[in-house]
Formats: structure tokens, sequence, C-alpha cells
């Protein structure tokens, strides 16, 4: 099974969220992206940003003895840090195309997003398999903090893989000349 998270683009466009309170059940991506925008949408700084995502824990069943090892330490020692400009006009609104990137795979179980808490799970089915991830967290207007809990059927089998992650973000300032 392929499973593919873009993790930092979410967490930022998930963190932009702002407004109203939205709360759905078992609802499409699009339907969530949908009811954020109609909620006010984005209410956070446009700007230079900068986020880190970092692996906290990992459970693949199967592995054993140094590649088991090996491949934990990689994963929890791989700490991803990016800066993005996102300009007034991306500060607008969420991208749609983050939230309901599922292509109609993925469906939100839950989704909440209500006094800067935010609180999903996105349940997707893939080739040989199926993915649930939990989100949750918190934001303001320049900086966010999310914690991701995945769990992923092994292709062929009902072994469950976990992923647990966390993402942050702040707002440094003003974007680079010519960046924006």
């Amino acid at each position: 099974m392929r499973v593919t998270v873009m993790i930092p683009f979410a967490a930022l466009a998930l963190a932009a969220c702002g407004g109203d309170e939205v709360s759905v059940t078992n609802a499409s991506p699009n339907e969530v992206a949908k009811k954020v925008d109609e909620a006010g949408g984005a209410r956070f700084n446009p700007g230079e940003w900068e986020t880190t995502v970092e692996t906290i824990s990992v459970d693949i069943p199967g592995l054993t003895g140094p590649m088991k090892d090996q491949m934990t330490q990689t994963m929890l020692n791989k700490k991803q840090v990016g800066k993005t400009c996102v300009t007034p006009e991306e500060a607008k609104s969420p991208p749609a195309k983050v939230l309901a990137n599922g292509q109609g795979r993925c469906t939100y179980e839950k989704f909440t997003m209500a006094g800067g808490e935010i609180d999903g799970t996105l349940s997707c089915d893939a080739e040989g398999g199926k993915m649930t991830m939990r989100i949750t967290g918190s934001f303001t207007g320049d900086s966010f903090a999310i914690e991701n809990d995945m769990q992923a059927t092994m292709p062929g089998s009902a072994r469950l893989m976990k992923i647990k992650a966390k993402t942050s973000g702040k707002r440094l300032g003003e974007c680079p000349a010519g960046k924006a």
C-alpha cells in the first residue's frame, strides 16, 4: 500500500483555519474544505513560516532485529524543517486542494475546529489496505502545533503499521524580498 501524507502543508492549511466553529462527520475532504471556507477561512498571518515535522514513534509489524532498529532509528532521527512564504492571497483561505487531497478515497469520520483547536479523523482506502489518521492540535495567527497518529494496514495482511508525528510552525516575519 502506498500512503502519501503531505504533513507540513496539510498542517499549515489546517492551522490556517479560523473563524466560526466547523463540525462535520462522514464528510469528504472537499466538503470539509468548503465548510472551513464558509466559516471564514484563514485567520493566520501572511509572511514567512517555518514548519518542523518530527516522527515521535514507529511500529512496523514484521520487522525484527537490525532491520527494525535501523528503520526505526532512521525515521525517529529525521526532523524536517522547511520555510514557506505565504502571500496575503494564499492566507485568505486554506488551500482546498490540501484538505481535499484524498481524490475520492478519503473521508473525514469527524472534523471539528473551534476556538483555536482542531480535531479530526481521516480515513482513506488505498491499494492493499486502509489508512486512518487522527489529527489534533492548536493554532493562532502566528503559530500552530499539530499531532498526527496514523495507522495503516500492511499490504496483504491485517497487521497495523503505526506512526506518530508532530508538526509545528511559526511565522518568522515578512517574506524575504522576491519570495512573495
